[in-house]
C-alpha cells in the first residue's frame, strides 16, 4: 500500500455524488472512498441524496437534495458551497451528471469558485457530461480537467473537443470476500439494472438466453438489479417460457458469492462507460462474454483469453458465444486460468500509484 509522503499535512479530498446506492458509478464512489482513506488522504463525501448502501470511508455530508423546492433547495446549495470552502480541500472529485448547462454554471463557477474540481466521465454517452458546443464548455469548465474511467472514453472526448484537458484514470476494482452460502449451483449470472433508459438491454439477454442450448443443459440464468422495468422483465421471461430457468435477484450490495460461482458473466449494454463488473467477475476468477459495445469491454477482454468479446449488438453472436463456452470445457478452462492475472491493471496498487503520481506533479501547481 502506497502512504502519503506529506506527513505534516494530510491531502484532503471531496467525492461529489448522487448516492451511495444500487449501481455502478455509485460503487465507484464507495470504492473511491476507500481507496484514499488507506493511502492515508482526509476523505468527505457529499451525497446529494439519501440512499446510502455500499460502504464508505471518510466523513459524509448529506443533503437530500431531492426533497427541497426553490429557495428552499438553494439554501442547501449554499450549505454545501460553505462547506466546501471551510473545508478547504485540496481536490475536489465531481462524479455528478452535467446536462443542463446552466446548473453546471452554477455548479461550476460558483458553488465550486476557486477550489481545484476533477469532473469525470464515466459513460461513452458524452452528453451526459458534457455539452454539445466546445464554447459554452470552456466558458463553463474553464481549463478544470476531465478524468475517463476508459481510454475509449477519453479517444472520444479528445475527438470531439480537442481543447479540453484529459486523463485516464481505472476505477479501482476490488471484490469483498463473502461465505455467505447461495443454494444456486450451476448458473450464468448478469449484474445490472433494469431502468427506463434500458442501456443495459436485460430484454435482450432473457431474448438470447431464451433461444441459447443453455437451459437444456441445466444452466439457469441469474439476474441480479433492480430498477422501474423489473416487473416487466419479470413477465418478459414468462411471455418467453423461460420463467422457471430465470432467477431475479434484485440488488445486492455485495454479490461477490454469485461472481465467484457462475459459469460465467455475460453483458448486454447498448454502451457503457468501463463496465466493472467484468472485471470484478475475472477478479473473482470467472470468465466473460460481452457485447463489444462503446466503450470499455474491450479494455478488459482479450477475446479468447480471458473472455469472449462479440460484434456489437449482435445476438445471433452472442448466442452462440454462450453456447460455445458452455460446450467447449477446453476454452472454457483457459479463459477461467486466465481470469485473475488479466485484470492487473484495475488492481488497487496500480490505480493507487495513478492518484499518488497526479496528486505528486501537481503539489507544485
Amino acid at each position: 500500500m502506497i502512504k502519503n509522503k506529506s506527513r505534516e499535512k494530510k491531502l484532503k479530498i471531496a467525492l461529489v455524488g448522487y448516492t451511495l446506492s444500487s449501481g455502478g458509478l455509485e460503487r465507484v464512489i464507495s470504492n473511491m472512498s476507500h481507496l484514499f482513506h488507506d493511502m492515508g488522504y482526509d476523505v468527505h463525501l457529499y451525497i446529494l441524496r439519501s440512499e446510502i448502501d455500499y460502504s464508505y470511508a471518510g466523513e459524509l455530508h448529506q443533503y437530500n437534495i431531492d426533497k427541497y423546492h426553490g429557495f428552499e433547495k438553494l439554501k442547501q446549495y449554499l450549505k454545501i458551497r460553505k462547506s466546501l470552502i471551510e473545508n478547504q480541500f485540496d481536490y475536489i472529485i465531481d462524479q455528478r451528471y452535467r446536462i443542463n448547462a446552466f446548473s453546471e454554471l452554477f455548479w461550476q463557477r460558483f458553488i465550486y469558485k476557486d477550489q481545484n474540481v476533477i469532473n469525470y466521465i464515466h459513460s461513452s454517452f458524452l452528453t451526459h457530461y458534457l455539452f454539445p458546443q466546445p464554447l459554452i464548455n470552456q466558458l463553463i469548465f474553464n481549463s478544470r480537467p476531465f478524468f475517463c474511467v476508459s481510454k475509449g472514453i477519453e479517444k472520444m472526448v479528445n475527438s470531439q473537443f480537442p481543447k479540453l484537458k484529459t486523463k485516464t484514470v481505472y476505477n479501482p476494482i476490488s471484490v469483498e470476500l463473502d461465505d455467505t452460502a447461495i443454494s444456486e449451483n450451476h448458473f450464468i449470472l448478469a449484474i445490472t439494472r433494469m431502468d427506463k433508459s434500458n442501456v443495459k438491454q436485460v430484454d435482450t439477454l432473457l431474448e438470447c438466453y431464451s433461444e441459447s442450448n443453455l437451459a437444456t443443459k441445466g444452466y439457469q440464468l441469474v439476474i441480479i438489479g433492480s430498477g422501474e422495468r423489473l416487473e416487466e422483465m419479470l413477465q418478459y421471461a414468462v411471455q418467453l417460457g423461460i420463467e422457471n430457468n430465470v432467477i431475479f435477484k434484485g440488488f445486492m450490495v455485495n454479490p461477490y458469492n454469485y461472481l465467484k460461482n457462475a459459469y460465467f458473466t455475460v453483458l448486454t449494454s447498448k454502451y457503457e462507460g468501463l463496465p466493472t463488473v467484468l472485471a470484478e467477475s475475472l477478479l473473482a476468477g470467472t470468465p466473460v462474454i460481452s457485447f463489444d459495445c462503446e466503450t470499455g469491454p474491450r479494455e478488459i477482454i482479450i477475446d479468447g483469453e480471458n473472455g469472449l468479446l462479440v460484434e456489437n449488438q449482435n445476438k445471433k453472436a452472442l448466442i452462440m458465444a454462450m453456447d460455445r463456452l458452455a460446450n467447449d470445457e477446453s476454452l472454457y478452462q483457459k479463459l477461467k486460468g486466465n481470469s485473475l492475472t488479466s485484470v492487473k491493471q484495475f488492481s488497487r496498487s496500480v490505480i493507487e500509484q495513478e492518484w499518488q503520481l497526479f496528486f505528486e506533479n501537481r503539489s507544485g501547481d
